[in-house]
């Protein structure tokens, strides 16, 4: 009987651990080394963050053959802010759905490129000033530090501050519940089509303006001719 139970033990045990190897290999994330990666590089406010949440965050999203980059605000960054704990869509705004390079965000993103976030419908903006030599930014918030870690699925890198929703919807409200894409609004020779678009609707805008114009200035004279009609055919019947 002894002999009995401590195989079932044994056998419990193993289909346990079969079943905990299954699981780490459908979930690639490593949580741990996500905290400790950023814990290491002093930001400890953002590693107690992810580790407490980053499972939830993605949950959504599948990650076996997607990329995301986290930017992961300073310890400062949480001491300054109005809230007591990050709400849970300012965190969404901080993961892109793309996998963002130290290359791609100084060179290869023009000003004005837009970036899809977890918060749906509320996409970054990169302002990287093209041509200077300082950090690269998003929503004019500065990237601090690169590659704070990176295992092929989760990029991070450290920005000075909390990404603000407000610039993108007050800058480039155009961009509001676009859903063309992670990393768009660049056509293939590198123009910024939201431009483009804006620029469209301004002379669009004009032409109708000139037109109004136009048509007020010969309805005018067209009535007072009929006013001057009227009044000779009044005087010779006179």
């Amino acid at each position: 009987m002894a002999k009995f139970s401590f195989f079932l033990i044994l056998l419990l045990l193993s289909t346990l651990s079969q079943q905990v190897s299954t699981a780490s290999k459908d979930d690639p994330l490593d949580f741990i080394a996500i905290s400790n990666a950023l814990s290491s590089k002093g930001y400890n406010e953002m590693s107690l963050t992810l580790h407490m949440t980053l499972r939830d965050l993605l949950s959504t999203k599948p990650i076996h053959n997607t990329k995301v980059t986290i930017f992961c605000p300073t310890d400062k960054a949480f001491y300054s802010m109005k809230y007591p704990h990050a709400p849970f869509t300012l965190l969404q705004y901080q993961i892109a759905l793309s996998g963002l390079h130290k290359h791609t965000l100084e060179k290869s993103l023009s000003h004005g490129s837009k970036v899809d976030t977890l918060l749906h419908g509320h996409p970054l903006v990169v302002t990287t000033i093209p041509g200077k030599t300082t950090n690269a930014s998003i929503n004019e918030v500065k990237i601090v530090e690169w590659d704070i870690y990176n295992d092929g699925h989760v990029i991070l890198h450290g920005v000075e501050d909390f990404f603000d929703p407000a610039f993108q919807i007050l800058k480039y409200p155009w961009y509001d519940d676009d859903d063309d894409g992670v990393v768009t609004n660049i056509d293939q020779d590198g123009y910024d089509l939201g431009t483009e678009s804006l620029a469209c609707q301004l002379v669009l805008l004009m032409f109708v303006y000139a037109a109004l114009v136009v048509l007020a200035w010969y309805m005018s004279h067209v009535c007072s001719g009929h006013r001057r009609d009227d009044v000779c055919v009044y005087i010779d019947c006179v």
